[in-house]
């Protein structure tokens, strides 16, 4: 029987014939609109996922030896929740598998360590028809003899996954369900091909699902995973994910999501490298196989029409205020590249194109191109600054006021080298931006609660917080409409929803009604994706954060009302 179910269906993408019961693992499927069409906000299909190959950090703990761990275990009865997010960091793998390897393939094969550790600790639990629909999954061939029609890419994975079974080999726990697994031969080999299945399956949290996990990633993606009203975070039945429709979609056409999370919204080699580095393979999607200019996400401000002091951009330019201005700024939008040779950049308004060459001899065209190597190495400068790759706190993990000002100035001076090479509608200037605004609106709730105890002290706070505020509105406003500006079929309030959700309500907290009115000002941008892609208890916050300077407009009458009895009386 062809596999269809909630008006999806599941095709090999070869021959874009409906996938039968019999599914190659080794083969390429997609998941499509079978026999309806969908309206943006539709409801595509819900799943509770086959497996969570995630378990509370003390139970993982338990499967390795304790000297695998930097931190001390904490007793069942004293659990941290931040503890499950810092395990990775407290895991210390054998130097023998991690020396040469970059920063973030060590974080991978500590991943791939942990979630064997998970897998082991499911399997006694596992019926025969879960494990058979979660071994349908798509992964990579483990027998890469001949070589014949395998990628580097999926050479790295089998590589990873057979790395981390010798770690667990080597680190498990006697009389451990994870050593009992890997000390079998076939158990051992079962793991190397569930890891592959992880590798390319698994949502977030380590979730892998039956049907959710076909659907393909595109860098314009026309679907988007939300997590159900009901659901609890947990693995209980009440984990549900829905997919739902971003854009409408026509019956017979492919379902298809981001696997890049906020990167998404982040250039062609950035998208192209994180997608390498974590799912195995080169995206191959419309918007990465256009060969014209239209990298939008890269956008620079043409070095012919506006020529630069040496690397860097006039102020002007680089903040291009807009209407605010007199000037106009010309962007040059690059072509799908990974090197700075392969992305020659071509200006909206002059025309011209402009090509990196390392031996032109032209010293003039060899000036105007060097703005594209500049714009190369800033973005993988801040690409391992998101990443924390950069080594510029290594002590991160403690966030007292002494490192979190160090990590604020490091975020500062990176926001300074976006604009000044790449200037303002680049996705490294709005991304870090975005960086700084997240710490912002963080600072601002505690900076209110703090209040009220100096009037001298609070009015100069105050004064302080409403710059900040400006600033954060400033900045999202501008990533809006930079988001905007790429064309995508997704909403750019999927992008920036938590970001003017914490804007509204330090606007609300202010308490006056100004303040408030403008806080409804800006969950108007997102409202409508609110009600259709957010949870029951989050429309609710969106609509108490609208609502709230009606609300304080009515208590302002109310107290005139008595005011005016008391007079009376």
């Amino acid at each position: 029987l062809s596999i269809i179910t909630n008006m999806t269906e599941v095709r090999d993408l070869s021959s874009q014939k409906a996938a039968t019961a019999a599914i190659d693992s080794s083969c390429q499927y997609g998941l499509f609109a079978a026999s309806k069409a969908y309206k943006k906000g539709d409801t595509i299909l819900s799943e509770s996922p086959l497996i969570i190959l995630k378990h509370p950090s003390n139970e993982v703990r338990s499967q390795f030896d304790n000297s695998c761990f930097t931190a001390k275990k904490k007793s069942s009865n004293d659990r941290d929740e931040k503890d499950d997010g810092n395990i990775i960091n407290d895991l210390a793998l054998p130097t023998s598998f991690t020396n040469d390897l970059p920063s973030h393939q060590i974080k991978k094969l500590k991943a791939l360590t942990l979630a064997a550790a998970s897998y082991a600790m499911h399997l006694p639990n596992l019926t025969d028809e879960t494990k058979e629909k979660l071994f349908q999954l798509y992964h990579p061939s483990t027998n890469t003899q001949g070589d014949d029609g395998v990628t580097d890419d999926e050479k790295c994975a089998l590589k990873m996954s057979n790395q981390a079974v010798k770690i667990c080999q080597q680190i498990a726990a006697p009389n451990t369900s994870l050593n009992r697994l890997v000390q079998d031969t076939k158990g051992a080999d079962e793991l190397v091909n569930l890891l592959l299945i992880y590798s390319c399956n698994a949502f977030e949290g380590g979730r892998v699902y039956h049907r959710l996990s076909r659907a393909n990633h595109s860098c314009d993606p026309n679907a988007i995973v939300c997590e159900s009203s009901s659901s609890s975070g947990g693995d209980g039945d009440n984990d549900v994910s829905i997919l739902k429709a971003a854009c409408d979609i026509a019956e017979g056409e492919e379902i298809t999501i981001s696997y890049l999370g906020s990167y998404l919204y982040a250039g062609y080699p950035i998208r192209q490298r994180v997608l390498r580095d974590s799912k195995y393979f080169i995206c191959q999607c419309d918007r990465c196989s256009i060969t014209s200019h239209s990298d939008l996400a890269s956008c620079l401000p043409c070095p012919i029409c506006h020529p630069r002091t040496g690397r860097y951009l006039d102020e002007d330019v680089m903040f291009d205020d807009g209407d605010e201005g007199d000037l106009t700024v010309s962007y040059a939008a690059p072509k799908n590249g990974m090197t700075a040779e392969e992305r020659s950049i071509q200006c909206e308004g002059c025309k011209k194109v402009i090509v990196f060459d390392p031996n032109e001899q032209s010293m003039r065209k060899k000036k105007e191109a060097a703005c594209v190597n500049y714009m190369a190495k800033a973005e993988e400068k801040v690409y391992d600054r998101l990443e924390g790759n950069d080594n510029v706190n290594s002590n991160a993990s403690n966030k007292d006021d002494k490192n979190l000002d160090v990590e604020r100035e490091a975020n500062e001076q990176f926001y300074e080298m976006a604009t000044s090479i790449c200037g303002a509608k680049h996705w490294t200037t709005n991304f870090m931006n975005l960086s700084l605004i997240e710490e912002s609106l963080a600072n601002f709730h505690s900076t209110l609660m703090s209040m009220g105890q100096n009037a001298t002290e609070d009015a100069e706070t105050m004064e302080d917080l409403l710059t900040g505020i400006a600033e954060a509105a400033d900045g999202i406003d501008r990533a809006f409409k930079y988001a905007i500006g790429l064309k995508l079929k997704t909403d750019p309030a999927q992008w920036l929803f938590d970001y003017i959700v914490g804007l509204a309500r330090t606007l609300v907290g202010l308490g006056d009604e100004k303040s408030q009115k403008y806080a409804a000002e800006w969950i108007s941008k997102v409202e409508e994706y609110a009600e259709s892609f957010e949870s029951d208890g989050m429309q609710k916050v969106v609509s108490s954060l609208k609502n709230a300077w009606k609300r304080h407009s009515i208590e302002a009458d109310g107290e005139e009302s008595d005011k005016k009895r008391q007079k009376v009386a």
